[in-house]
């Protein structure tokens, strides 16, 4: 093995072996996984559509970042890129009512407009069925989801002082 790489590796065991704690079991978990999706990991071979749900791995994050396996919305796919744009969703609605939390008509999920990201495809793993059906989100919640974008990401000018 490349000493550099092990070292990292004993230096980050030793650390994570000092904490002991479930989530410190799951990053090394994860660590395993992304090292294997990054090197051996293969696009899916189903076409990702813009506004429909997929299952995405986010892996382990740190703070509030929304991690795991989970439900995500696909804002922008081009079919010869290997990434794409994404929204995570929660697992069960919120109705929370904060800023740039949307709660979803069809499904029982919040998106979590706050946490745009841009993930690869490989990352990618199934589309999100109900009832044998991809799901796609309603006009109503891609309104509001745009609505939400756009207040989140409007930029005012710089001002040249």
């Amino acid at each position: 093995m490349n000493t550099e790489i092990h070292n990292n590796l004993e230096e980050a065991k030793i650390f994570l072996d000092t904490i002991n704690t479930p989530d410190a079991i799951q990053f090394s978990e994860w660590t395993k996984e992304k090292t294997y999706l990054r090197y051996n990991g293969k696009l899916p071979q189903f076409p990702i559509y813009n506004n429909f749900i997929y299952w995405c791995n986010l892996g382990v994050n740190i703070g509030s970042e929304q991690n795991k396996l989970r439900p995500v919305l696909i804002l922008r796919s081009s079919k010869n890129s290997p990434i794409c744009t994404i929204l995570p969703l929660t697992t069960k609605r919120l109705n929370d009512e904060l800023w740039f939390h949307v709660d979803l008509e069809k499904i029982d999920s919040t998106v979590l407009v706050e946490q745009l990201k841009v993930v690869s495809k490989i990352r990618i793993t199934d589309p999100f069925r109900r009832k044998g059906k991809l799901v796609v989100i309603s006009k109503n919640d891609w309104t509001e989801i745009n609505s939400q974008l756009e207040i989140l990401y409007r930029l005012k000018p710089l001002k040249n002082e």
